[in-house]
Order: structure tokens, then sequence, then C-alpha cells
């Protein structure tokens, strides 16, 4: 993601054809606050994350494309789907 993303713009990026989106999370750096060029988006419906997954995989957001891939989760979160957005390598 470009370093100007913000959780906002993000969100709004797939809500507007996905409304099942539930938040964007862009991740900073904690000691410089410096965006890390990733971040993630909740989904409550299912289908409308597989169709995201494909049919934003290379939207532009800001000044940079967008790579999608499923987010690695540290512990199981029931039936709620997390994805990555990363503008330098996809995520799989």
């Amino acid at each position: 993601l470009a370093s100007d993303v913000t959780d906002s713009m993000l969100e709004e990026a797939f809500k507007t054809s996905y409304p099942s989106v539930r938040g964007a999370k862009v991740v900073f750096d904690k000691v410089t606050g410096r965006s890390k060029g990733y971040g993630f988006v909740r989904f409550g419906d299912e289908n409308e994350q597989t169709r995201a997954m494909t049919e934003m995989n290379g939207a532009t957001l800001s000044t940079r494309q967008m790579r999608l891939g499923p987010a690695a989760n540290k512990k199981n979160m029931g039936t709620q789907q997390t994805y990555s957005t990363n503008g330098r390598h996809a995520t799989l």
C-alpha cells in the first residue's frame, strides 16, 4: 500500500463493491509511525471475500497496486475472514 493510505481509505475501497466489509486496518511501524505497506480487510460474507480476492487483486489504491492474499491467523478466528493487501508482492 502507498504510504498515504489510511484505514478509512482502505475500507472504502472495498466497501463500495462489497457491503459485507466489517473494517480495515493499515499496519504502521510502532517506532517510526510509518506505514509498513500492508493492511487487512475483514469481511462478513465469505462469497464477497472470495470475489474481492479476485476482483480487487491488482487494483490501484492511491498510487500503488494492491496484491491480495489470505492473512496468516495467529489464532483461529472462527468464521471471520481476514485478508491482507500488500503493494509489493502477493501474500499467499
